[in-house]
C-alpha cells in the first residue's frame, strides 16, 4: 500500500486496535494472546477492506465507463445510457459481501434511471431508509462548429419540454408524506470530455451527480443549447464517491454467531467468531452529506429520511428476491444495508463527519 494510501486509512487503523484492545482484552493465555492477536489483524484489515472496497469502486469505475464511452468516437451511433447504467449495476455486483445488493428487473429490457437505497432495518419504527432515483444522462461531442464542447442533447427530454426533469422531482415531493425519494441527475461522460478538478470547479469524471431540483428549474418549457453544456453544470457536480465513499465499524455482537460469520481457530476444534463489519451509510448520514452539497448552492432540500421499510424494498432484503418480487420492479434497484443505529455510541461523530 502506498504511502499517502496509508495516511489516509490511518485513524481507521487505530480505531480498529482500540476496539480489540478493549473488546476482548489481554490475557496472559498462549492460545488467548494468539486469538487476540489474530483478531486483531483481521478487524484492522476488514475495516480498511470495507472502506477500500467501495471507495476505490467510486473512483475508479467512472474511469471505466468514460474509456466505454470513448469508443463510440466516429460511429453513427452513440452508446446509450442504458447501456451505462447496465455497467453500473453489474460492477456493483461485486460489492455485495459489503452490504449493496443489486436487483435487475424481470423485464429485460429497462430504462436508464434506477433507484438506490440506503437502509437500516435494525432502526426502530420498522427500520428506516432514503431512496434516490437517479435519471442518467450522456455527453456527446457538438458537430459543424468551430471550437467543439460536450453537451447532453436530451437533457429537455420530454413533452412539452422538460416534462421528464419535472416529472422526477413532482414525483419525488408529492412521495414525500409516503416513500421519501431525493431525485438526481447521473451524468455520463466519454473520457474526451474529462477534465481534473480546479481550485473553483469540481472534477468532470466519467460519472457525476447534480441534484435534479436543479436541472428541471433549467429546462422547464425547453432550455437553450448554451444551459446543455457540461461547463454549464459543472460547478454542481458530486463525485460517485459520495455517495459510496464511507467509513465501516463493528456491528453489536450477536449472542450467538451467526451463519457467515468470519472465524479464527485456535487450537483443536477451537472456533472463535471475529465480529462483522457494517458500512456507516445510515440513511441519516447519507441525507445528512447531500443536504451539505445541496447547501452550498443554496437549493431547497425538503427531503427527510422514512420509517418503516415498504414492501417494495423489504420483499428484497432477503437472500434472493422471488421472480414474482421482480415482476413488480419498475426499475433497477440498488440496496446499501447497514447494521448501524441512532443508538450506536459512534453515531452522532459519524454524523456529523457526514
Amino acid at each position: 500500500m502506498g504511502r499517502n494510501r496509508q495516511g489516509s486509512f490511518k485513524s481507521t487503523e487505530l480505531a480498529a486496535d482500540r476496539i480489540s484492545a478493549t473488546a476482548y482484552g489481554a490475557t496472559r493465555s498462549p492460545d488467548r494472546l494468539v486469538a487476540n492477536y489474530g483478531r486483531m489483524l483481521l478487524l484492522s484489515t476488514s475495516l480498511r477492506l470495507h472502506r477500500i472496497m467501495l471507495c476505490e469502486f467510486a473512483k475508479g469505475f467512472p474511469d471505466h465507463i468514460a474509456d466505454f464511452l470513448e469508443r463510440d468516437r466516429g460511429l453513427k451511433r452513440n452508446f446509450r445510457e442504458e447501456s451505462v447504467t447496465d455497467m453500473l449495476m453489474a460492477g456493483l455486483v461485486g460489492l455485495e459481501p459489503f452490504g449493496v445488493k443489486v436487483v435487475f428487473p424481470y423485464e429485460p429490457a429497462t430504462g436508464a434511471d434506477m433507484d438506490w437505497v440506503f437502509v437500516a432495518p435494525q432502526e426502530v419504527q420498522g427500520g428506516a431508509y432514503l431512496r434516490l432515483r437517479l435519471q442518467a444522462k450522456r455527453a456527446q461531442r457538438s458537430h459543424g462548429v468551430k471550437s467543439p464542447y460536450w453537451y447532453y442533447h436530451h437533457l429537455d427530454h420530454g413533452s412539452p419540454k422538460g416534462a421528464q426533469a419535472q416529472t422526477l422531482v413532482s414525483s419525488s415531493i408529492a412521495s414525500l408524506t409516503g416513500q421519501p425519494t431525493l431525485p438526481l441527475y447521473i451524468f455520463y461522460h466519454p473520457k474526451s470530455a474529462l477534465s481534473p478538478k480546479s481550485p473553483s470547479l469540481p472534477a468532470i469524471e466519467g460519472m457525476n451527480l447534480v441534484f435534479a431540483s436543479a436541472v428541471a428549474k433549467v429546462v422547464k418549457g425547453g432550455c437553450e443549447r448554451k444551459q446543455k453544456k457540461v461547463e454549464y453544470w459543472r460547478g454542481r457536480f458530486m463525485p460517485l464517491s459520495d455517495l459510496l465513499c464511507w467509513k465501516a465499524v463493528l456491528r453489536t455482537r450477536p449472542s450467538s454467531s451467526p451463519s457467515g460469520t468470519t472465524s479464527f481457530i485456535v487450537g483443536v476444534n477451537r472456533r472463535i467468531p471475529l465480529p462483522q463489519i457494517t458500512g456507516t451509510f445510515h440513511p441519516d448520514i447519507v441525507l445528512e452529506r447531500l443536504r451539505r452539497r445541496s447547501s452550498l448552492h443554496d437549493e431547497a432540500f425538503p427531503y427527510e429520511v422514512g420509517h418503516g421499510i415498504p414492501d417494495d424494498i423489504s420483499r428484497f432484503l432477503s437472500a434472493k428476491p422471488s421472480d414474482a418480487a421482480r415482476k413488480l420492479l419498475e426499475r433497477p434497484l440498488i440496496i446499501l444495508t447497514t447494521a448501524l443505529t441512532r443508538e450506536s455510541s459512534r453515531f452522532p461523530i459519524l454524523f456529523q463527519e457526514g
